[in-house]
C-alpha cells in the first residue's frame, strides 16, 4: 500500500531538503521503495547553457539513486528568483497549474511505496495563483493531496512560536502532522537549543528528532523517524 507524506517547514531555509533526502535514504536502507519530489522549486541557478538547475530536485533524485530517471519526474516547475513560488512565477510571467502539481504528485505516488513531497517555504507561502485572482498556499496543496504532513523547524530562538503557529494552522485545517524534526540549520549556538524540544513536547507537539549542525549523515539520526513513517497508515485515499 503506497503512502505519501508532505514535508513542510516553519519558514524557508529550515532544512526541508536535507531532511527529505536523509529520510529517503533511511527508508531505502530499511528496504522500502522510496523517493521524493518537489513540484515547484524557486531560486534555481542558471547553468552555462542557460538552463535552470533545481538543486533540491536534483538532490531528491540522487537520494533515491535514480540519477538516470528524467528530472521532470521529480519537479514540474523551475523558477529563477528565490521567492515564494507563486510570486516568483508572477515576476517571470509564468502561470503555475495547481491541478497539474496535484496530478504529478499522485502519479509519483503510484510508482513507489513511500513518497515524500517537499513544499516550498512555510505552510502559508503562496504556492500557485496570482495576487489578482487569489493565491493557493502550500497548505491548500497539502489538503488537495490528502496526505499527512511532517514539519521541519529551525532549531533557533523563536522556533517555539513558529512551530506552534504552524502546528495550530495544520490542526485548524484538519491536516494531520506526524511530528516535528528540529534542524540546526546554522552553526550559531544558543541556550534555547537545550530547551526547544522539551518546551514543544509540553504543548503536545511530538518532536521526532533533533539534527545537529553539519551532521555528515543525517539519515543515521532519522532511522527511527523512517520506521515511524513506514508504520503510519494512510490518512485517506488520494
Amino acid at each position: 500500500m503506497t503512502r505519501a507524506f508532505f514535508v513542510t517547514g516553519t519558514d524557508t531555509s529550515v532544512g526541508k531538503t536535507v531532511v527529505t533526502c536523509a529520510l529517503t535514504r533511511a527508508l531505502i536502507a530499511a528496504g522500502h521503495r522510496a523517493r521524493a519530489i518537489k513540484p515547484i522549486e524557486s531560486g534555481c541557478a542558471t547553468d552555462a547553457a542557460g538552463e535552470l538547475q533545481p538543486a533540491d530536485a536534483l538532490a531528491h533524485r540522487a537520494a533515491a539513486g535514480l540519477e538516470s530517471s528524467p528530472l521532470e519526474t521529480f519537479i514540474r516547475y523551475r523558477l529563477r528568483e528565490p521567492l515564494a513560488p507563486a510570486i516568483a512565477a508572477e515576476r517571470a510571467g509564468i502561470q503555475l497549474d495547481f491541478a497539474a502539481c496535484v496530478a504529478m504528485a499522485r502519479a509519483a505516488q503510484a510508482e513507489t511505496d513511500i513518497l515524500l513531497v517537499e513544499g516550498a517555504g512555510g505552510l502559508l507561502a503562496p504556492f500557485t495563483g496570482t495576487a489578482r485572482d487569489g493565491y493557493q498556499t502550500v497548505a491548500d496543496f497539502i489538503a488537495a493531496l490528502g496526505i499527512p504532513a511532517l514539519l521541519v523547524a529551525r532549531a533557533r530562538l523563536g522556533t517555539i512560536n513558529h512551530t506552534l503557529l504552524t502546528w495550530r494552522e495544520l490542526e485548524r485545517r484538519a491536516i494531520p502532522c506526524i511530528g516535528v524534526i528540529l534542524n540546526e540549520a546554522d552553526a550559531e549556538t544558543g541556550l534555547e537549543r537545550e530547551d526547544n524540544a522539551r518546551a514543544l513536547r509540553s504543548f503536545g507537539v511530538p518532536v521526532l528528532a533533533e539534527l545537529p549542525y553539519g551532521l555528515a549523515r543525517p539519515e543515521s539520526r532519522l532511522a527511527e523517524v523512517a520506521r515511524h513513517i513506514a508504520d503510519t497508515p494512510r490518512w485517506r485515499s488520494t
